[in-house]
């Protein structure tokens, strides 16, 4: 392995989104468990904070500021602060990179790609992205080249609610104790469920389940999520427009008893949870963004896709619009009638 147990600074820059950051615990975990006496701190996008506060793995947050031309270099020197003895990069960009390089660690590790490895003491190779592999196991390898296999060896996703976020939950949910999560947005429009397709599963489930909706998403979706409280008949909660702030989402999903999601980040704060899911996947495909032991049903724009044959390249046949109201019912009816034990 590259980094020593002994190491006594250890800095890892983390993913730049919500669920990449969220699918890095193998990571985290595993640089605990080999370095248990360093001092680990963990460099994010400040916005990421208070989803990533509370992790048991980390001696402090440090705020991660890249924008710009010279941000790297800003970046970079803020963080040689801390005399680095490695830097631990996820994000594959040649910027991070950069931002390493300028911190001056005698150990700069980190994939391979886009030109950078003349920038990192110790490039490794890029996933082969020909066909999908998950982010998890990406960081996965990377976690095992820095720190050993048996390090390396729990993939398991994990966040932990502090007192901040379970009161923001309050604020938002009041007493609601058993709510139905609804996340209606993604990154791309055509990775986005029907408005339609969830209110109206929504009123299904609260006719069979008495279960109440909660819209969350992020305040850039504040109008995809009126839209969809305006489109239920029963009385939903709609976190955007209370302002709810992203820690808080920890807490509401722990609460719920079931969540129906697009791709995108809150999917892997509610795994990360231990909610049961049901996973909406279409045209991208579903093996980029595999969670191993969480209690999910995934339905696809086209579930009878060979597996050799890649969901991206067949946009029209994967379309999420192909996901009917009637089979995501039936997804969730099944995992609300199973009981509510949780797998992680």
């Amino acid at each position: 392995m590259i980094v020593q147990p002994n190491i006594d600074r250890l800095l890892i820059v983390a993913p730049s989104w919500i669920g990449d950051a969220v699918m890095a615990s193998v990571m985290f975990r595993a640089a605990r468990k080999a370095c248990p006496d360093a001092c680990i701190s963990l460099a994010s996008r400040p916005y990421l904070h208070p989803l990533l506060d509370g992790l048991p793995w980390f001696d402090r947050l440090e705020a991660l500021e890249m924008g710009g031309l010279l941000g790297p270099v800003r970046a970079g020197r803020s963080l040689a602060a801390g005399r680095p003895d490695a830097v631990v990069l996820l994000p594959g960009s040649f910027r991070s990179a950069m931002m390493a390089w300028w911190t001056r660690a005698p150990l700069r590790i980190g994939t391979n790609r886009d030109g950078r490895g003349m920038l990192l003491t110790n490039p490794l190779p890029d996933a082969d992205r020909s066909s999908p592999v998950s982010a998890i196991e990406q960081y996965r390898r990377i976690a095992e080249a820095c720190f050993g296999e048996d390090a390396a060896a729990d993939a398991s996703l994990q966040l932990v609610a502090t007192e901040d976020d379970e009161a923001e939950a309050h604020r938002v949910l009041g007493e609601e104790e058993s709510p139905l999560l609804l996340v209606p947005g993604a990154n791309r429009e055509d990775k986005r469920w029907p408005v339609q397709h969830f209110a109206a599963t929504a009123d299904a489930l609260h006719e069979s389940h008495g279960l109440r909706p909660v819209i969350t998403g992020a305040p850039g979706e504040a109008d995809l999520a009126a839209e969809l409280a305006a489109e239920i008949n029963c009385d939903a909660i709609d976190a955007v427009a209370a302002g709810m702030k992203l820690g808080a989402l920890k807490s509401v999903a722990s609460r719920a008893r079931l969540a129906i999601v697009n791709d995108t980040g809150p999917r892997h704060v509610a795994a990360a949870m231990g909610t049961p899911l049901v996973s909406l996947f279409g045209p991208t495909d579903h093996r980029w963004a595999h969670l191993p032991g969480i209690r999910e049903h995934r339905l696809l724009g086209d579930p009878f896709l060979p597996e050799e044959v890649m969901a991206d390249r067949h946009p029209e046949r994967c379309g999420i619009d192909r996901i009917t109201v009637g089979d995501v019912t039936v997804a969730a009816r099944a995992l609300l009638d199973a009981g509510t034990s949780r797998g992680n």
